[in-house]
């Protein structure tokens, strides 16, 4: 009877212990979220909105526009999607939104590089996908000069893609 007990014990806090490690990889993967849409916001256009969407081993970006140099007399949309990857585009008068997401385990590297557009230092993220027979990239700016704070993004972004990696694997 002792063994069952310390048995049932033992398997109850290992089982919590995942929960705790899922919650907290949750949790880590929200923050990581909200810390790169604080990043990706590009204070000289202000109208314009870049963020990431994390929900599980997938990631989405979502580029909007509200202030878009575009004209059209009706609101054009236009899709592609392989498997869980894909993109979708939105345009009307004015607006613009593209939207692309991948999963994790198609991500063979992240890297990052200092970059200059309309003269606003900042950085960008290129995180590297081979699917089947190809080799795509995805470059995300984020708008900061410290990299100190781009290298812990990537950091936390190679701990998920390993952990999205590992649940698979």
């Amino acid at each position: 009877m002792k063994k069952l007990v310390f048995i049932l014990a033992l398997v109850g806090s290992v089982s919590t212990g995942r929960v705790v490690l899922a919650q907290t990889t949750g949790t880590e993967m929200q923050a990581l979220q909200k810390r790169m849409n604080q990043l990706m916001r590009n204070p000289a256009k202000p109208k314009q909105d870049v963020r990431i969407s994390l929900t599980n081993c997938h990631l989405e970006q979502i580029i909007s526009d509200r202030d878009a140099d575009v004209k059209s007399s009706t609101p054009i949309s236009v899709s592609y999607n392989k498997g869980n990857a894909g993109w979708a585009a939105k345009v009307a008068d004015g607006m613009f939104e593209l939207k692309m997401g991948f999963d994790w385990d198609e991500v063979t590297g992240i890297t990052y590089q200092p970059t200059t557009d309309d003269g606003q230092k900042h950085y960008e993220l290129k995180i590297k996908r081979h699917k089947k027979d190809s080799d795509t990239s995805l470059e995300m700016p984020l708008y900061t000069t410290d990299e100190n704070a781009v290298r812990e993004v990537v950091r936390r972004l190679n701990a998920v893609r390993q952990n999205c990696t590992g649940a698979k694997g």
